[in-house]
């Protein structure tokens, strides 16, 4: 791993530890003890989280994509997929699969794929990317349900192959009570939209089985506050977060959750708004009945936060009939509410005046996909379409949501990835690769992840291969 500083692992997070502790921690970012700036810098062409953004938007408002067609820049292929989202930083991709670990030259797609031997990469959540002061190379967040590892990030140390889960290559662990320099205990209980989140130097994270939130200085992980979820409900109930946002123009930081009570959810769900500086608890407020479904819509997509809203999506007491709810980030208030005739829910998407969902139709057997396009001005429905395709497949531990960039939406399917014109709903262009089967027949390759966008690169993970795309028949 690449240092900025001479000293062995526990002489850091010492030095680290002490420093914090003798005040460096007074508002929501910590002063920088070193007298330098985090590394590497934080460029417009990133995308270091799951949902890019603190408010996981999936919005890139400076990308530069064709409207006619994209073709193969690069493509790397794998013997099996489970593919976990790209994430992006400093022109280099990161990405896990079921049997190793991408990382990637954006631009080029070469790059070292080290193979995995153990549990890292395995029943994990989305990556993200935090810079640091006392690393030049950043750091590399990998949640494993109540614990996340925080790894050397540098390109050129993901080399051979990772065993167990990657003990040699991390630099510290938290989970909801601890941080050390040992692995503290793993769960399968990963929930994507509880990724790891990075604001203004500090990592945000959501560990379930404690009901902890928590944030963290991504050079040692040391604790800048801790919010017990079990304080805010009654002795019988445990409230189980399944994700969060932030949104940056109140600096709060919004929960989703629901209670379990004997081991079985009940209730409607909950948000939680906490103070981003201080980890002060600053409203609750309960969305509304819900109908009792095994699967319920927070377990994928269903919370972004932009410009001192949040936006949140579950069913209504119908079992066809999905709710979006604007909620006032500051403050908990409710604004307007929308309802759409769907049977399943796959993600949203935000940008400055429209809110994109993508669900399935609610009248048809076949499960095409139906978009809508919401103001979040008036909640009018702009535009809606259907794509006769459904998102992902059985390889995909997710259904990929979908991203706005440029003047594009895209929408990943199973047969590939679709664009279109975000304005107006007209189809742009489907990007389509077609695979042999071992049966002798061919298939199309599904879309796995979400398109991450970088500058005029999408990577997307597709069945048993990694894309980037670029504009160009």
């Amino acid at each position: 791993m690449t240092r900025a500083l001479h000293l062995d692992r526990r002489g850091i997070l010492a030095t680290v530890g002490a420093a914090l502790t003798a005040g460096c921690l007074g508002s929501g970012r910590a002063s920088s003890f070193l007298g330098v700036d985090p590394t590497p810098a934080e460029r417009g062409d990133d995308w270091r989280m799951y949902g890019r953004d603190p408010g996981r938007t999936r919005y890139v408002p400076d990308a530069s994509l064709p409207r006619d067609s994209v073709s193969v820049a690069w493509e790397r292929s794998t013997g099996a997929s489970s593919w976990r989202p790209p994430v992006i930083a400093d022109g280099t991709v990161y990405c896990q699969y079921a049997n190793g670990l991408f990382v990637l030259d954006v631009e080029a797609g070469e790059g070292p794929r080290p193979d995995t031997h153990g549990g890292f990469g395995r029943g994990t959540g989305p990556m993200a990317f935090a810079s640091t002061e006392v690393y030049r190379d950043g750091t590399l967040l990998v949640p494993y349900g109540e614990s996340v590892g925080g790894y050397a990030a540098d390109p050129d140390s993901w080399t051979g192959q990772v065993e167990g889960l990657g003990e040699g290559r991390s630099r510290w662990w938290i989970d909801g009570d601890t941080v050390s320099a040992s692995v503290p205990g793993v769960s399968s209980e990963s929930p994507w939209l509880a990724s790891p989140i990075v604001v203004d130097g500090t990592i945000v994270t959501v560990h379930p089985t404690s009901s902890v939130v928590r944030a963290s200085d991504p050079n040692d992980g040391s604790s800048r506050w801790r919010v017990d979820l079990e304080a805010t409900v009654s002795e019988e109930d445990h409230l189980f977060p399944h994700g969060h946002v932030v949104d940056t123009a109140t600096g709060t930081v919004v929960l989703k959750a629901r209670f379990l009570r004997d081991q079985q959810i009940v209730g409607e769900p909950r948000l939680v708004g906490i103070d981003l500086a201080d980890g002060s608890l600053e409203w609750t407020v309960d969305e509304g009945p819900t109908n009792e479904r095994t699967e319920f819509a927070e377990e994928t997509d269903s919370l972004a936060a932009r410009d001192g809203s949040v936006y949140t999506v579950d069913w209504t007491d119908s079992s066809r009939e999905l709710r979006i709810l604007e909620i006032d980030a500051e403050t908990g208030e409710r604004g307007w509410s929308l309802s759409l005739d769907r049977s399943a829910h796959v993600g949203i998407a935000v940008d400055e005046s429209t809110l994109y969902h993508v669900g399935l139709e609610a009248e048809s057997g076949m499960d095409p996909s139906a978009i809508a396009a919401v103001s979040l001005e008036d909640e009018s429905v702009r535009w809606e379409r259907t794509i006769d395709d459904s998102p992902g497949n059985v390889w995909s531990p997710q259904t990929p949501p979908p991203t706005v960039a440029d003047e594009h939406l895209l929408v990943p399917g199973g047969r590939g990835l679709h664009a279109l014109e975000r304005a107006t709903g007209d189809s742009l262009w489907t990007f389509t690769e077609v695979v042999g089967t071992s049966g002798g027949g061919e298939t199309e390759r599904a879309g796995l992840t979400p398109a991450v966008v970088s500058g005029d690169r999408i990577v997307l993970g597709t069945t048993l291969v990694l894309y980037g795309l670029e504009g160009g028949a």
